[in-house]
């Protein structure tokens, strides 16, 4: 199953704008002006990444996808309160972020999915390679990998998950992710450093139990 479903995240605003040209800024205020359907361009124009970001914590399809229209839709009501010296992006991630952080206390379970295993090739897990699609004993092993590095990443805290995912997996800057969590920027050093020290311990520990 794809990580990505660009063309089944949708609210209520479906108008032709016309807007692509505009800033994320321009387009604000137009919705704030009273042009509702300008919101669908930012959710045609962020919608993808939200949805990858909400997925790497949930690791659901359906789940994402129902917390990504779920994070639109409160960015939307509370357009108002957005602060324009920040960026718009950012802001919507955070909503996104705490929307997938309260599903998860809600729900302890984390129902097993697909992943975007490329992604995760720049914290230290090689995935392997795409021709492994038709080998099926690769499929296997390729399979265990990713379900080894994802329990890895689900027994870290909230806090370094966060900025383990929107750092290394996301590939967003520390300046934009200590935006994101409203943390200082050494923070945020500080926890992708210690969540890669973490994740490293934990797939040495899940590799060696399985030997």
């Amino acid at each position: 199953m794809e990580a990505y479903a660009p063309s089944t995240i949708r609210i209520a605003l479906t108008g032709q704008v016309g807007m692509d040209g505009y800033t994320d800024q321009q387009i604000v205020e137009r919705v704030l002006a009273g042009e509702m359907d300008a919101f669908s361009v930012l959710v045609d124009r962020y919608q993808d990444r939200i949805f990858s970001a909400v997925f790497n914590y949930v690791y659901n399809h359906d789940d994402a996808i129902d917390i990504t229209q779920e994070a639109f839709v409160k960015a939307y009501s509370r357009l108002k309160s957005f602060n324009a010296s920040s960026a718009f992006y950012t802001w919507l991630y955070r909503i996104a972020v705490n929307s997938a952080i309260d599903f998860l206390r809600k729900r302890k379970s984390r129902p097993a999915d697909s992943l975007d295993d490329d992604k995760f090739s720049e914290i230290g897990f090689e995935p392997v390679s795409h021709d492994a699609s038709t080998d099926p004993e690769k499929v296997v092993v390729r399979s265990e990998q990713v379900q080894t590095l994802r329990k890895a990443i689900a027994s870290l805290s909230s806090k370094l998950k966060s900025a383990l995912i929107l750092h290394d997996v996301e590939g967003l800057s520390q300046e934009e992710v200590a935006e994101i969590l409203n943390v200082p920027l050494g923070t945020v050093k500080s926890r992708v450093s210690r969540a890669r020290v973490e994740l490293r311990n934990l797939l040495r520990k899940q590799i060696g139990e399985s030997l």
